[in-house]
C-alpha cells in the first residue's frame, strides 16, 4: 500500500504528527476526488473516499496493536486500557485532528458558492441539527442520538475492522463544516478561535467517545479474526470499562451542548 510506503505503522505510532499531516492530505484529496466523480453528493463520498483510502492502514494498525497487547500480557505487564492503547489512541486523535483542521481551512478560504457545493451534505446536517434545536431539542434526545452513533461505531469497527472510520470521518467533516461556517460568519480566519470555543466544549467529548468505541470494536475484531482467544478475557474487561467511559463522555458532552442551546 502506498500510504505505508510513506509512513509505516511503527513511524505512525512513534511520531503521530505524521498522521496529523496525512489526515489533512487525505481529507483534501478525498474531497477533490468526490468533487470530480460524485458531484451530486460530495460530502458523503468524501467520507467514503477517506474510508477507502485509510482502511488497509487502519486494519494493519489494529493488527499491530493486538500483537503488542499479546506481548504485554505474556510478559505479565499490568496496564490499564489507556496505557496499553495510548499509542493507537494518539494516532486516531492526530489523524482526525488533521482532517478537521484541513477541511475547516478549505471551508473558510474557498468562495461561498464553491463551499456550498463541496459541503452541501454537511451543511444540510448542520441545518437539520439547528432546526431540531429551535424546536426544543432536549438533553435526552441529544444523548440518545450520540449513544446511537457510539453503538454504530463499535458495531462497524467490530464487523468491518476499521468500519468506524466512516462514522468518525463523517462526524469530523460535519464538525469541520460547523467550525468553518461559524468562523466565516465571524470574519474568516480570525474567527477560528471563537468557532472552536463554540463547538469544542461538547464536540471534543463526543469525538473522544467515538474514538474509544471505534478502537475498542476494532481491537475485538482483530482478536476474533486472528483467533486470539487467550486475550478475550483481558480485552473484554478493557472494552467494558472503555464503553462505560465513552457513555459518560457523551453524557457530559450532551449536558454542555444542552446548556449552550438553552443559553
Amino acid at each position: 500500500m502506498v500510504l505505508e510506503k510513506i509512513v509505516t505503522i511503527r513511524e505512525a505510532v512513534r511520531h503521530p504528527i505524521w498522521m496529523f499531516v496525512i489526515g489533512g492530505l487525505v481529507s483534501v484529496i478525498s474531497l477533490f476526488i468526490a468533487f470530480l466523480i460524485f458531484p451530486k453528493s460530495i460530502g458523503l463520498f468524501t467520507t467514503v473516499s477517506i474510508t477507502f483510502i485509510m482502511t488497509p492502514f487502519m486494519v494493519n494498525l489494529l493488527t499491530y496493536e493486538t500483537f503488542m497487547t499479546e506481548v504485554e500480557i505474556k510478559k505479565r505487564i499490568t496496564q490499564n486500557f489507556f496505557k496499553r492503547h495510548s499509542d493507537i489512541l494518539m494516532v486516531y486523535v492526530a489523524f482526525f485532528s488533521g482532517m478537521i483542521l484541513a477541511l475547516s481551512l478549505v471551508f473558510i478560504f474557498l468562495p461561498d458558492q464553491t463551499v456550498s457545493k463541496l459541503f452541501e451534505d454537511q451543511i444540510s446536517e448542520i441545518k437539520l441539527i439547528r432546526g431540531d434545536f429551535l424546536f426544543g431539542t432536549t438533553f435526552l434526545k441529544i444523548s440518545v442520538n450520540n449513544i446511537g452513533v457510539l453503538i454504530l461505531s463499535v458495531l462497524f469497527a467490530f464487523i468491518f475492522g476499521s468500519g468506524a472510520i466512516f462514522i468518525l470521518s463523517w462526524n469530523a467533516s460535519v464538525l469541520a463544516a460547523a467550525i468553518g461556517l461559524t468562523a466565516k460568519s465571524l470574519g474568516g480566519f480570525s474567527g477560528i478561535p471563537l468557532a472552536l470555543a463554540t463547538y469544542l466544549p461538547h464536540g471534543m467529548f463526543e469525538i473522544a467517545a467515538y474514538f474509544l468505541g471505534g478502537i475498542a470494536g476494532g481491537i475485538l475484531s482483530a482478536l476474533v479474526m486472528q483467533k486470539r482467544t487467550e486475550l478475550f478475557g483481558v480485552m473484554l474487561a478493557d472494552v467494558s470499562k472503555v464503553l462505560v467511559l465513552a457513555v459518560a463522555l457523551l453524557l457530559t458532552g450532551a449536558v454542555i451542548e444542552t446548556m449552550l442551546i438553552a443559553g
